[in-house]
């Protein structure tokens, strides 16, 4: 199911809506939002949570699960002569090719779920997102350059 999740503006609470659903005030401190999931088949290409328009995509999967299979991978590494190693990345990559992607804005972090990707998109960049939350990009990066 499409759905948008995103912070309240207000108390940053972790709030979704799926689409169709109307808006509604924040669950936790009662401030409303006029954020409405869009329909399941449309092509993001503005934040359904602020109305930015420079997005990202990426895989939907849980950092802390990943690093935690590496980790369980490398303490077992003494009694499997590496092979631990070696399963933790073949389990990576048949989970990279399952995990659907999610688009996600620079600006709130909004992710937005099971929407059909947007050519128009590419993956995360360092230097747009460093833009965002410093107001300028790190000193010697190459803006424009991919």
């Amino acid at each position: 199911m499409a759905s948008v999740h995103f912070l309240c503006p207000q108390c940053e609470a972790r709030l979704g809506r799926e689409a169709g659903e109307p808006a509604r005030a924040c669950e936790r401190c009662g401030a409303f939002n006029e954020v409405i999931a869009p329909g399941a088949d449309a092509i993001i290409d503005r934040c359904a949570a602020c109305g930015h328009d420079q997005l990202y995509f990426q895989k939907d999967f849980n950092r802390k699960t990943g690093i935690a299979l590496v980790v369980v991978g490398a303490i077992f590494v003494p009694w499997t002569y590496g092979l631990s190693l070696l399963g933790v990345t073949i389990l990576d990559y048949i989970v990279w090719r399952m995990v659907k992607d999610v688009i996600v804005c620079y600006r709130c972090q909004a992710v937005h779920r099971g929407y059909p990707p947007n050519p128009a998109l590419k993956p995360f960049d360092l230097v747009v997102h460093d833009r965002h939350v410093y107001g300028a990009a790190p000193p010697g990066a190459e803006e424009g350059h991919r």
